[in-house]
C-alpha cells in the first residue's frame, strides 16, 4: 500500500480495503452492498446514486465495515465535492429531514380518516339494523271492515 494519503473518499475506501486484504466480494458478503455500488463508491462515481441519502447510507455502511470513522468519510466527501457545512448539519441532514416530513403526513391522515370512517360505518350499521327490524315486525293488526250482508 502506498503511504500517500487518500485524496478522495473512494481512494480512502479502496486503500483501506486493500490494506486489510479484502476483496470487493468479501465486502459485498458482509455488507450486502452490491458489487456495482461498491465499485462506484471506490471510483468516486457518486452521480449514479438516486439521492444523497442513499450515498450517505452506503458510505456509512462501508466505513463501519472497514472500521473507519463515518463522520470523517462524510466530511471528506463534502470537501471533495466543494460543499460547505451548513450550521449543525450537512445538506444530507436537511434532505433526510425533508424525507421524514413527507413520511409523517400519511400518519396524520390515518389518525383523522380512520376514526371518521369508523363513525360512518357505525352510523350506517345502526340505520341498516333499524330498517331491517322494521321490515321483520309483523304488520299491526289492521281493522277489517265488516261487510254487512242483508238477507232478504
Amino acid at each position: 500500500m502506498e503511504n500517500t494519503p487518500a485524496s478522495t473518499v473512494g481512494e480512502l475506501l479502496r486503500k483501506t480495503r486493500e490494506a486489510r486484504k479484502l476483496s470487493l466480494e468479501d465486502v459485498n458478503r458482509h455488507t450486502r452492498i452490491s458489487l456495482d455500488t461498491l465499485r462506484s463508491l471506490e471510483q468516486d462515481d457518486i452521480d449514479v446514486f438516486e439521492s444523497e441519502a442513499y450515498l450517505k447510507g452506503f458510505l456509512k455502511n462501508y466505513a463501519r465495515f472497514l472500521k473507519l470513522d463515518e463522520d470523517v468519510i462524510l466530511l471528506t466527501l463534502d470537501r471533495q465535492r466543494g460543499r460547505m457545512n451548513l450550521g449543525k448539519g450537512t445538506l444530507w441532514d436537511i434532505e433526510e429531514t425533508m424525507q421524514e416530513e413527507k413520511l409523517k403526513s400519511p400518519r396524520i391522515l390515518s389518525r383523522i380518516v380512520v376514526p371518521i370512517l369508523l363513525i360512518i360505518i357505525i352510523i350506517l350499521s345502526v340505520l341498516y339494523i333499524r330498517e331491517h327490524n322494521r321490515a321483520k315486525q309483523p304488520d299491526q293488526e289492521k281493522p277489517v271492515a265488516l261487510l254487512q250482508v242483508e238477507v232478504d
